[in-house]
């Protein structure tokens, strides 16, 4: 599946990053707050970025001093993203390309904080991910891990070989772990990728803690944040869908 998702990322990339890059995105509105609630002290530290796309939290991560601020990603395209956004800022984050399930077979070195943002259902093989995690920390590192979840990615259809989705299609599917199938929601920002599928993995919490269990590591925080009060008044429909299914899961982890 590499090949496939390397492919659907360079192809979505600069959708994805109008998407995200809105100033009423889930991920500046919902994720970065709690995210940033939950930060340990970034100043003097060595930072990985697992999945980095065009680094939009490597260049938040930056602001906080650390020495050094690496991003990972398969994506060539979302990678070029970034190293403009990173001229343009004078920035010193470094940018490689690479698949994260077995980053440690090119990355030798330790860090002091792991980070990873809605990338996990991506990898069939959660375990082998939170063992090479654990093995990239330095004693007492810190992970914060992103993931989305699992009420959420339990909805994603299944994987028809190809075939698109039907809306009646996006109901709640727990405890089958075939592959998903489904549109990203900013596709709509390109119209040269309209009905593009992408494919996924669905993780339960089982999945995730399990995981997390067997790796070594310790769950510090999890937190499954809520969207903004002002919802309520402009935007009740986003409100509700979002208290219905939430998007996040986000696993403050220590070793």
């Amino acid at each position: 599946m590499k090949n496939e998702i390397e492919k659907n990322w360079d192809e979505m990339s600069k959708a994805y990053e109008n998407f995200t890059e809105d100033e009423e995105s889930y991920s500046y509105t919902i994720e970065w707050p709690c995210i940033k609630k939950i930060l340990p002290n970034l100043q003097g530290k060595r930072i990985l970025d697992l999945g980095c796309g065009t680094g939009r939290f490597d260049f938040l991560f930056e602001k906080e001093n650390p020495i050094s601020m690496l991003g990972l990603d398969i994506s060539e395209e979302m990678l070029d993203i970034a190293k403009e956004k990173s001229v343009n800022r004078n920035s010193k984050v470094e940018f490689i390309k690479g698949d994260i399930s077995n980053f440690n077979t090119y990355i030798d070195e330790k860090f002091d904080f792991i980070f990873s943002s809605t990338v996990f259902h991506y990898i069939s093989d959660l375990k082998g991910l939170f063992n090479n995690i654990y093995n990239a920390l330095n004693e007492k590192g810190i992970c914060i891990v992103s993931v989305m979840n699992p009420v959420y990615t339990a909805q994603y259809p299944i994987d028809k070989n190809g075939k698109f989705p039907s809306d009646d299609e996006w109901i709640v599917k727990y405890l089958d772990k075939s592959k998903r199938a489904y549109i990203q929601p900013w596709i709509e920002y390109n119209d040269k990728i309209k009905d593009f599928l992408s494919t996924s993995y669905h993780h339960t919490f089982g999945d995730y803690l399990n995981a997390i269990i067997s790796a070594g590591l310790k769950i510090e925080r999890v937190e499954e944040p809520y969207p903004p009060e002002k919802w309520k008044q402009n935007n009740y429909g986003r409100y509700n869908s979002f208290i219905e299914t939430p998007s996040y899961m986000i696993l403050k982890l220590s070793k």
